[in-house]
């Protein structure tokens, strides 16, 4: 991506248009599903948004598309008075920052809400008791509570943490991650059980992804099986070379976000065991596509997503041997059985559309800017 996209002037005038409510949105990492979702937001609501966002990641390089904001800069070299200038301009009627992890963020965001500009910040953190989230309990009613309203939290594990820092009640929102729920649905509807079966993993090549340890399961699967799956990868990331050592699978690299929903959609099952993952959209994507799903205890999306048994199998992360034999256990599975699976997926997959998404960041600004 060239830096004449990433810094791309508006594509619309940032002036403020009066009556209508404008939206700055101070993001990490832009992905396909936070374009949606801020699609969503624009045409469903007539919100204006203006976007700053973190550099591009090599492990996940997005391409840039147009229709999803109004304006769209990255925070590359830019100053926090640089930033404030551009937020002068556009006026914000309301604020949605991607978590707490950057200062500059925080900074605009307390100066803002001290102006009376509500503040909502995203969470897909879930409690752990590290020593460091206690530390953050007992500094966040004077870090946090001076620059965060609200917080918009991904699930249920990431609510206990809100609760935590003292954000309950009407100040915690749930449903922060939302996939591109319209165009995988559209791809589910399209999905040939005759198709030939493959074990599906979409996600970076690092071990918190698990990656290693699903190698290692599928070649232990691939051992035993007398008409093994093979095993399809799309991402990037320093595990690459492994997966050319491992017969049957099959590297495709990074994967587009348009070109997603097809690729699941030839899939007989999606697999993710990581070690560590707060979410996990791609669980939803998956979901949404009607797959199968088998992942780790550690994906935060599976307390809403998957329930073990019924729309797939749940292991424990790190553990090589398990992960095997739920790979057996899903290919004995007959093609009718896969699909009352899928379908289930399909249905838990419903909780969270760009549509519900838009909806809870606007009537959860609305109800900060009434609140007394």
């Amino acid at each position: 991506m060239t830096s004449s996209v990433l810094n791309r002037p508006p594509m619309r005038p940032l002036h403020p248009s009066p009556g209508v409510i404008r939206i700055a949105v101070l993001f990490s990492e832009l992905s396909g599903y936070v374009r949606a979702c801020l699609a969503a937001l624009r045409a469903r609501h007539g919100a204006e948004v203006l976007v700053i966002h973190w550099p591009v990641a090599d492990e996940a390089p997005f391409a840039e598309a147009d229709g999803w904001a109004d304006a769209v800069y990255s925070k590359r070299g830019r100053t926090p008075a640089e930033l404030l200038a551009l937020l002068e301009v556009f006026a914000p009627k309301g604020i949605l920052m991607s978590g707490w992890i950057d200062r500059d963020y925080l900074q605009l965001a307390r100066h803002y809400r001290q102006r009376g500009v509500p503040v909502i910040a995203g969470t897909d953190t879930p409690w752990r008791g590290t020593i460091r989230q206690r530390a953050a309990t007992l500094a966040a009613p004077r870090m946090l509570h001076s620059a965060i309203d609200t917080l918009w939290v991904a699930g249920d594990r990431q609510r206990d943490f809100a609760r935590r820092l003292g954000f309950a009640g009407e100040r915690c929102l749930s449903g922060f991650y939302a996939c591109d729920w319209d165009r995988f649905a559209t791809a589910y509807a399209r999905r040939d059980p005759a198709a030939p079966p493959a074990f599906l993993f979409v996600g970076r090549y690092h071990p918190d992804k698990g990656l290693d340890d699903l190698l290692s399961a599928y070649a232990r699967y691939r051992a035993d099986a007398a008409d093994p799956w093979p095993l399809v990868c799309a991402g990037a990331g320093p595990l690459k070379l492994h997966l050319a050592s491992v017969p049957g699978v099959v590297d495709l690299g990074f994967v587009q976000p348009d070109d997603l929903p097809e690729l699941m959609a030839r899939a007989a099952a999606f697999v993710l065991p990581s070690r560590h993952e707060p979410w996990g959209v791609a669980i939803q994507e998956a979901a949404a596509t009607g797959l199968p799903l088998l992942c780790s205890t550690a994906c935060g999306a599976t307390t809403s997503l998957l329930q073990d048994g019924y729309n797939g199998f749940l292991v424990e992360p790190g553990v090589p041997e398990q992960l095997a034999g739920q790979l057996s256990r899903l290919a004995a599975l007959t093609a009718a059985e896969r699909q009352s699976m899928g379908d289930r997926s399909h249905d838990l997959s419903r909780q969270f559309t760009p549509d519900r998404w838009a909806d809870t960041l606007v009537r959860g600004i609305a109800a900060l800017r009434t609140t007394p």
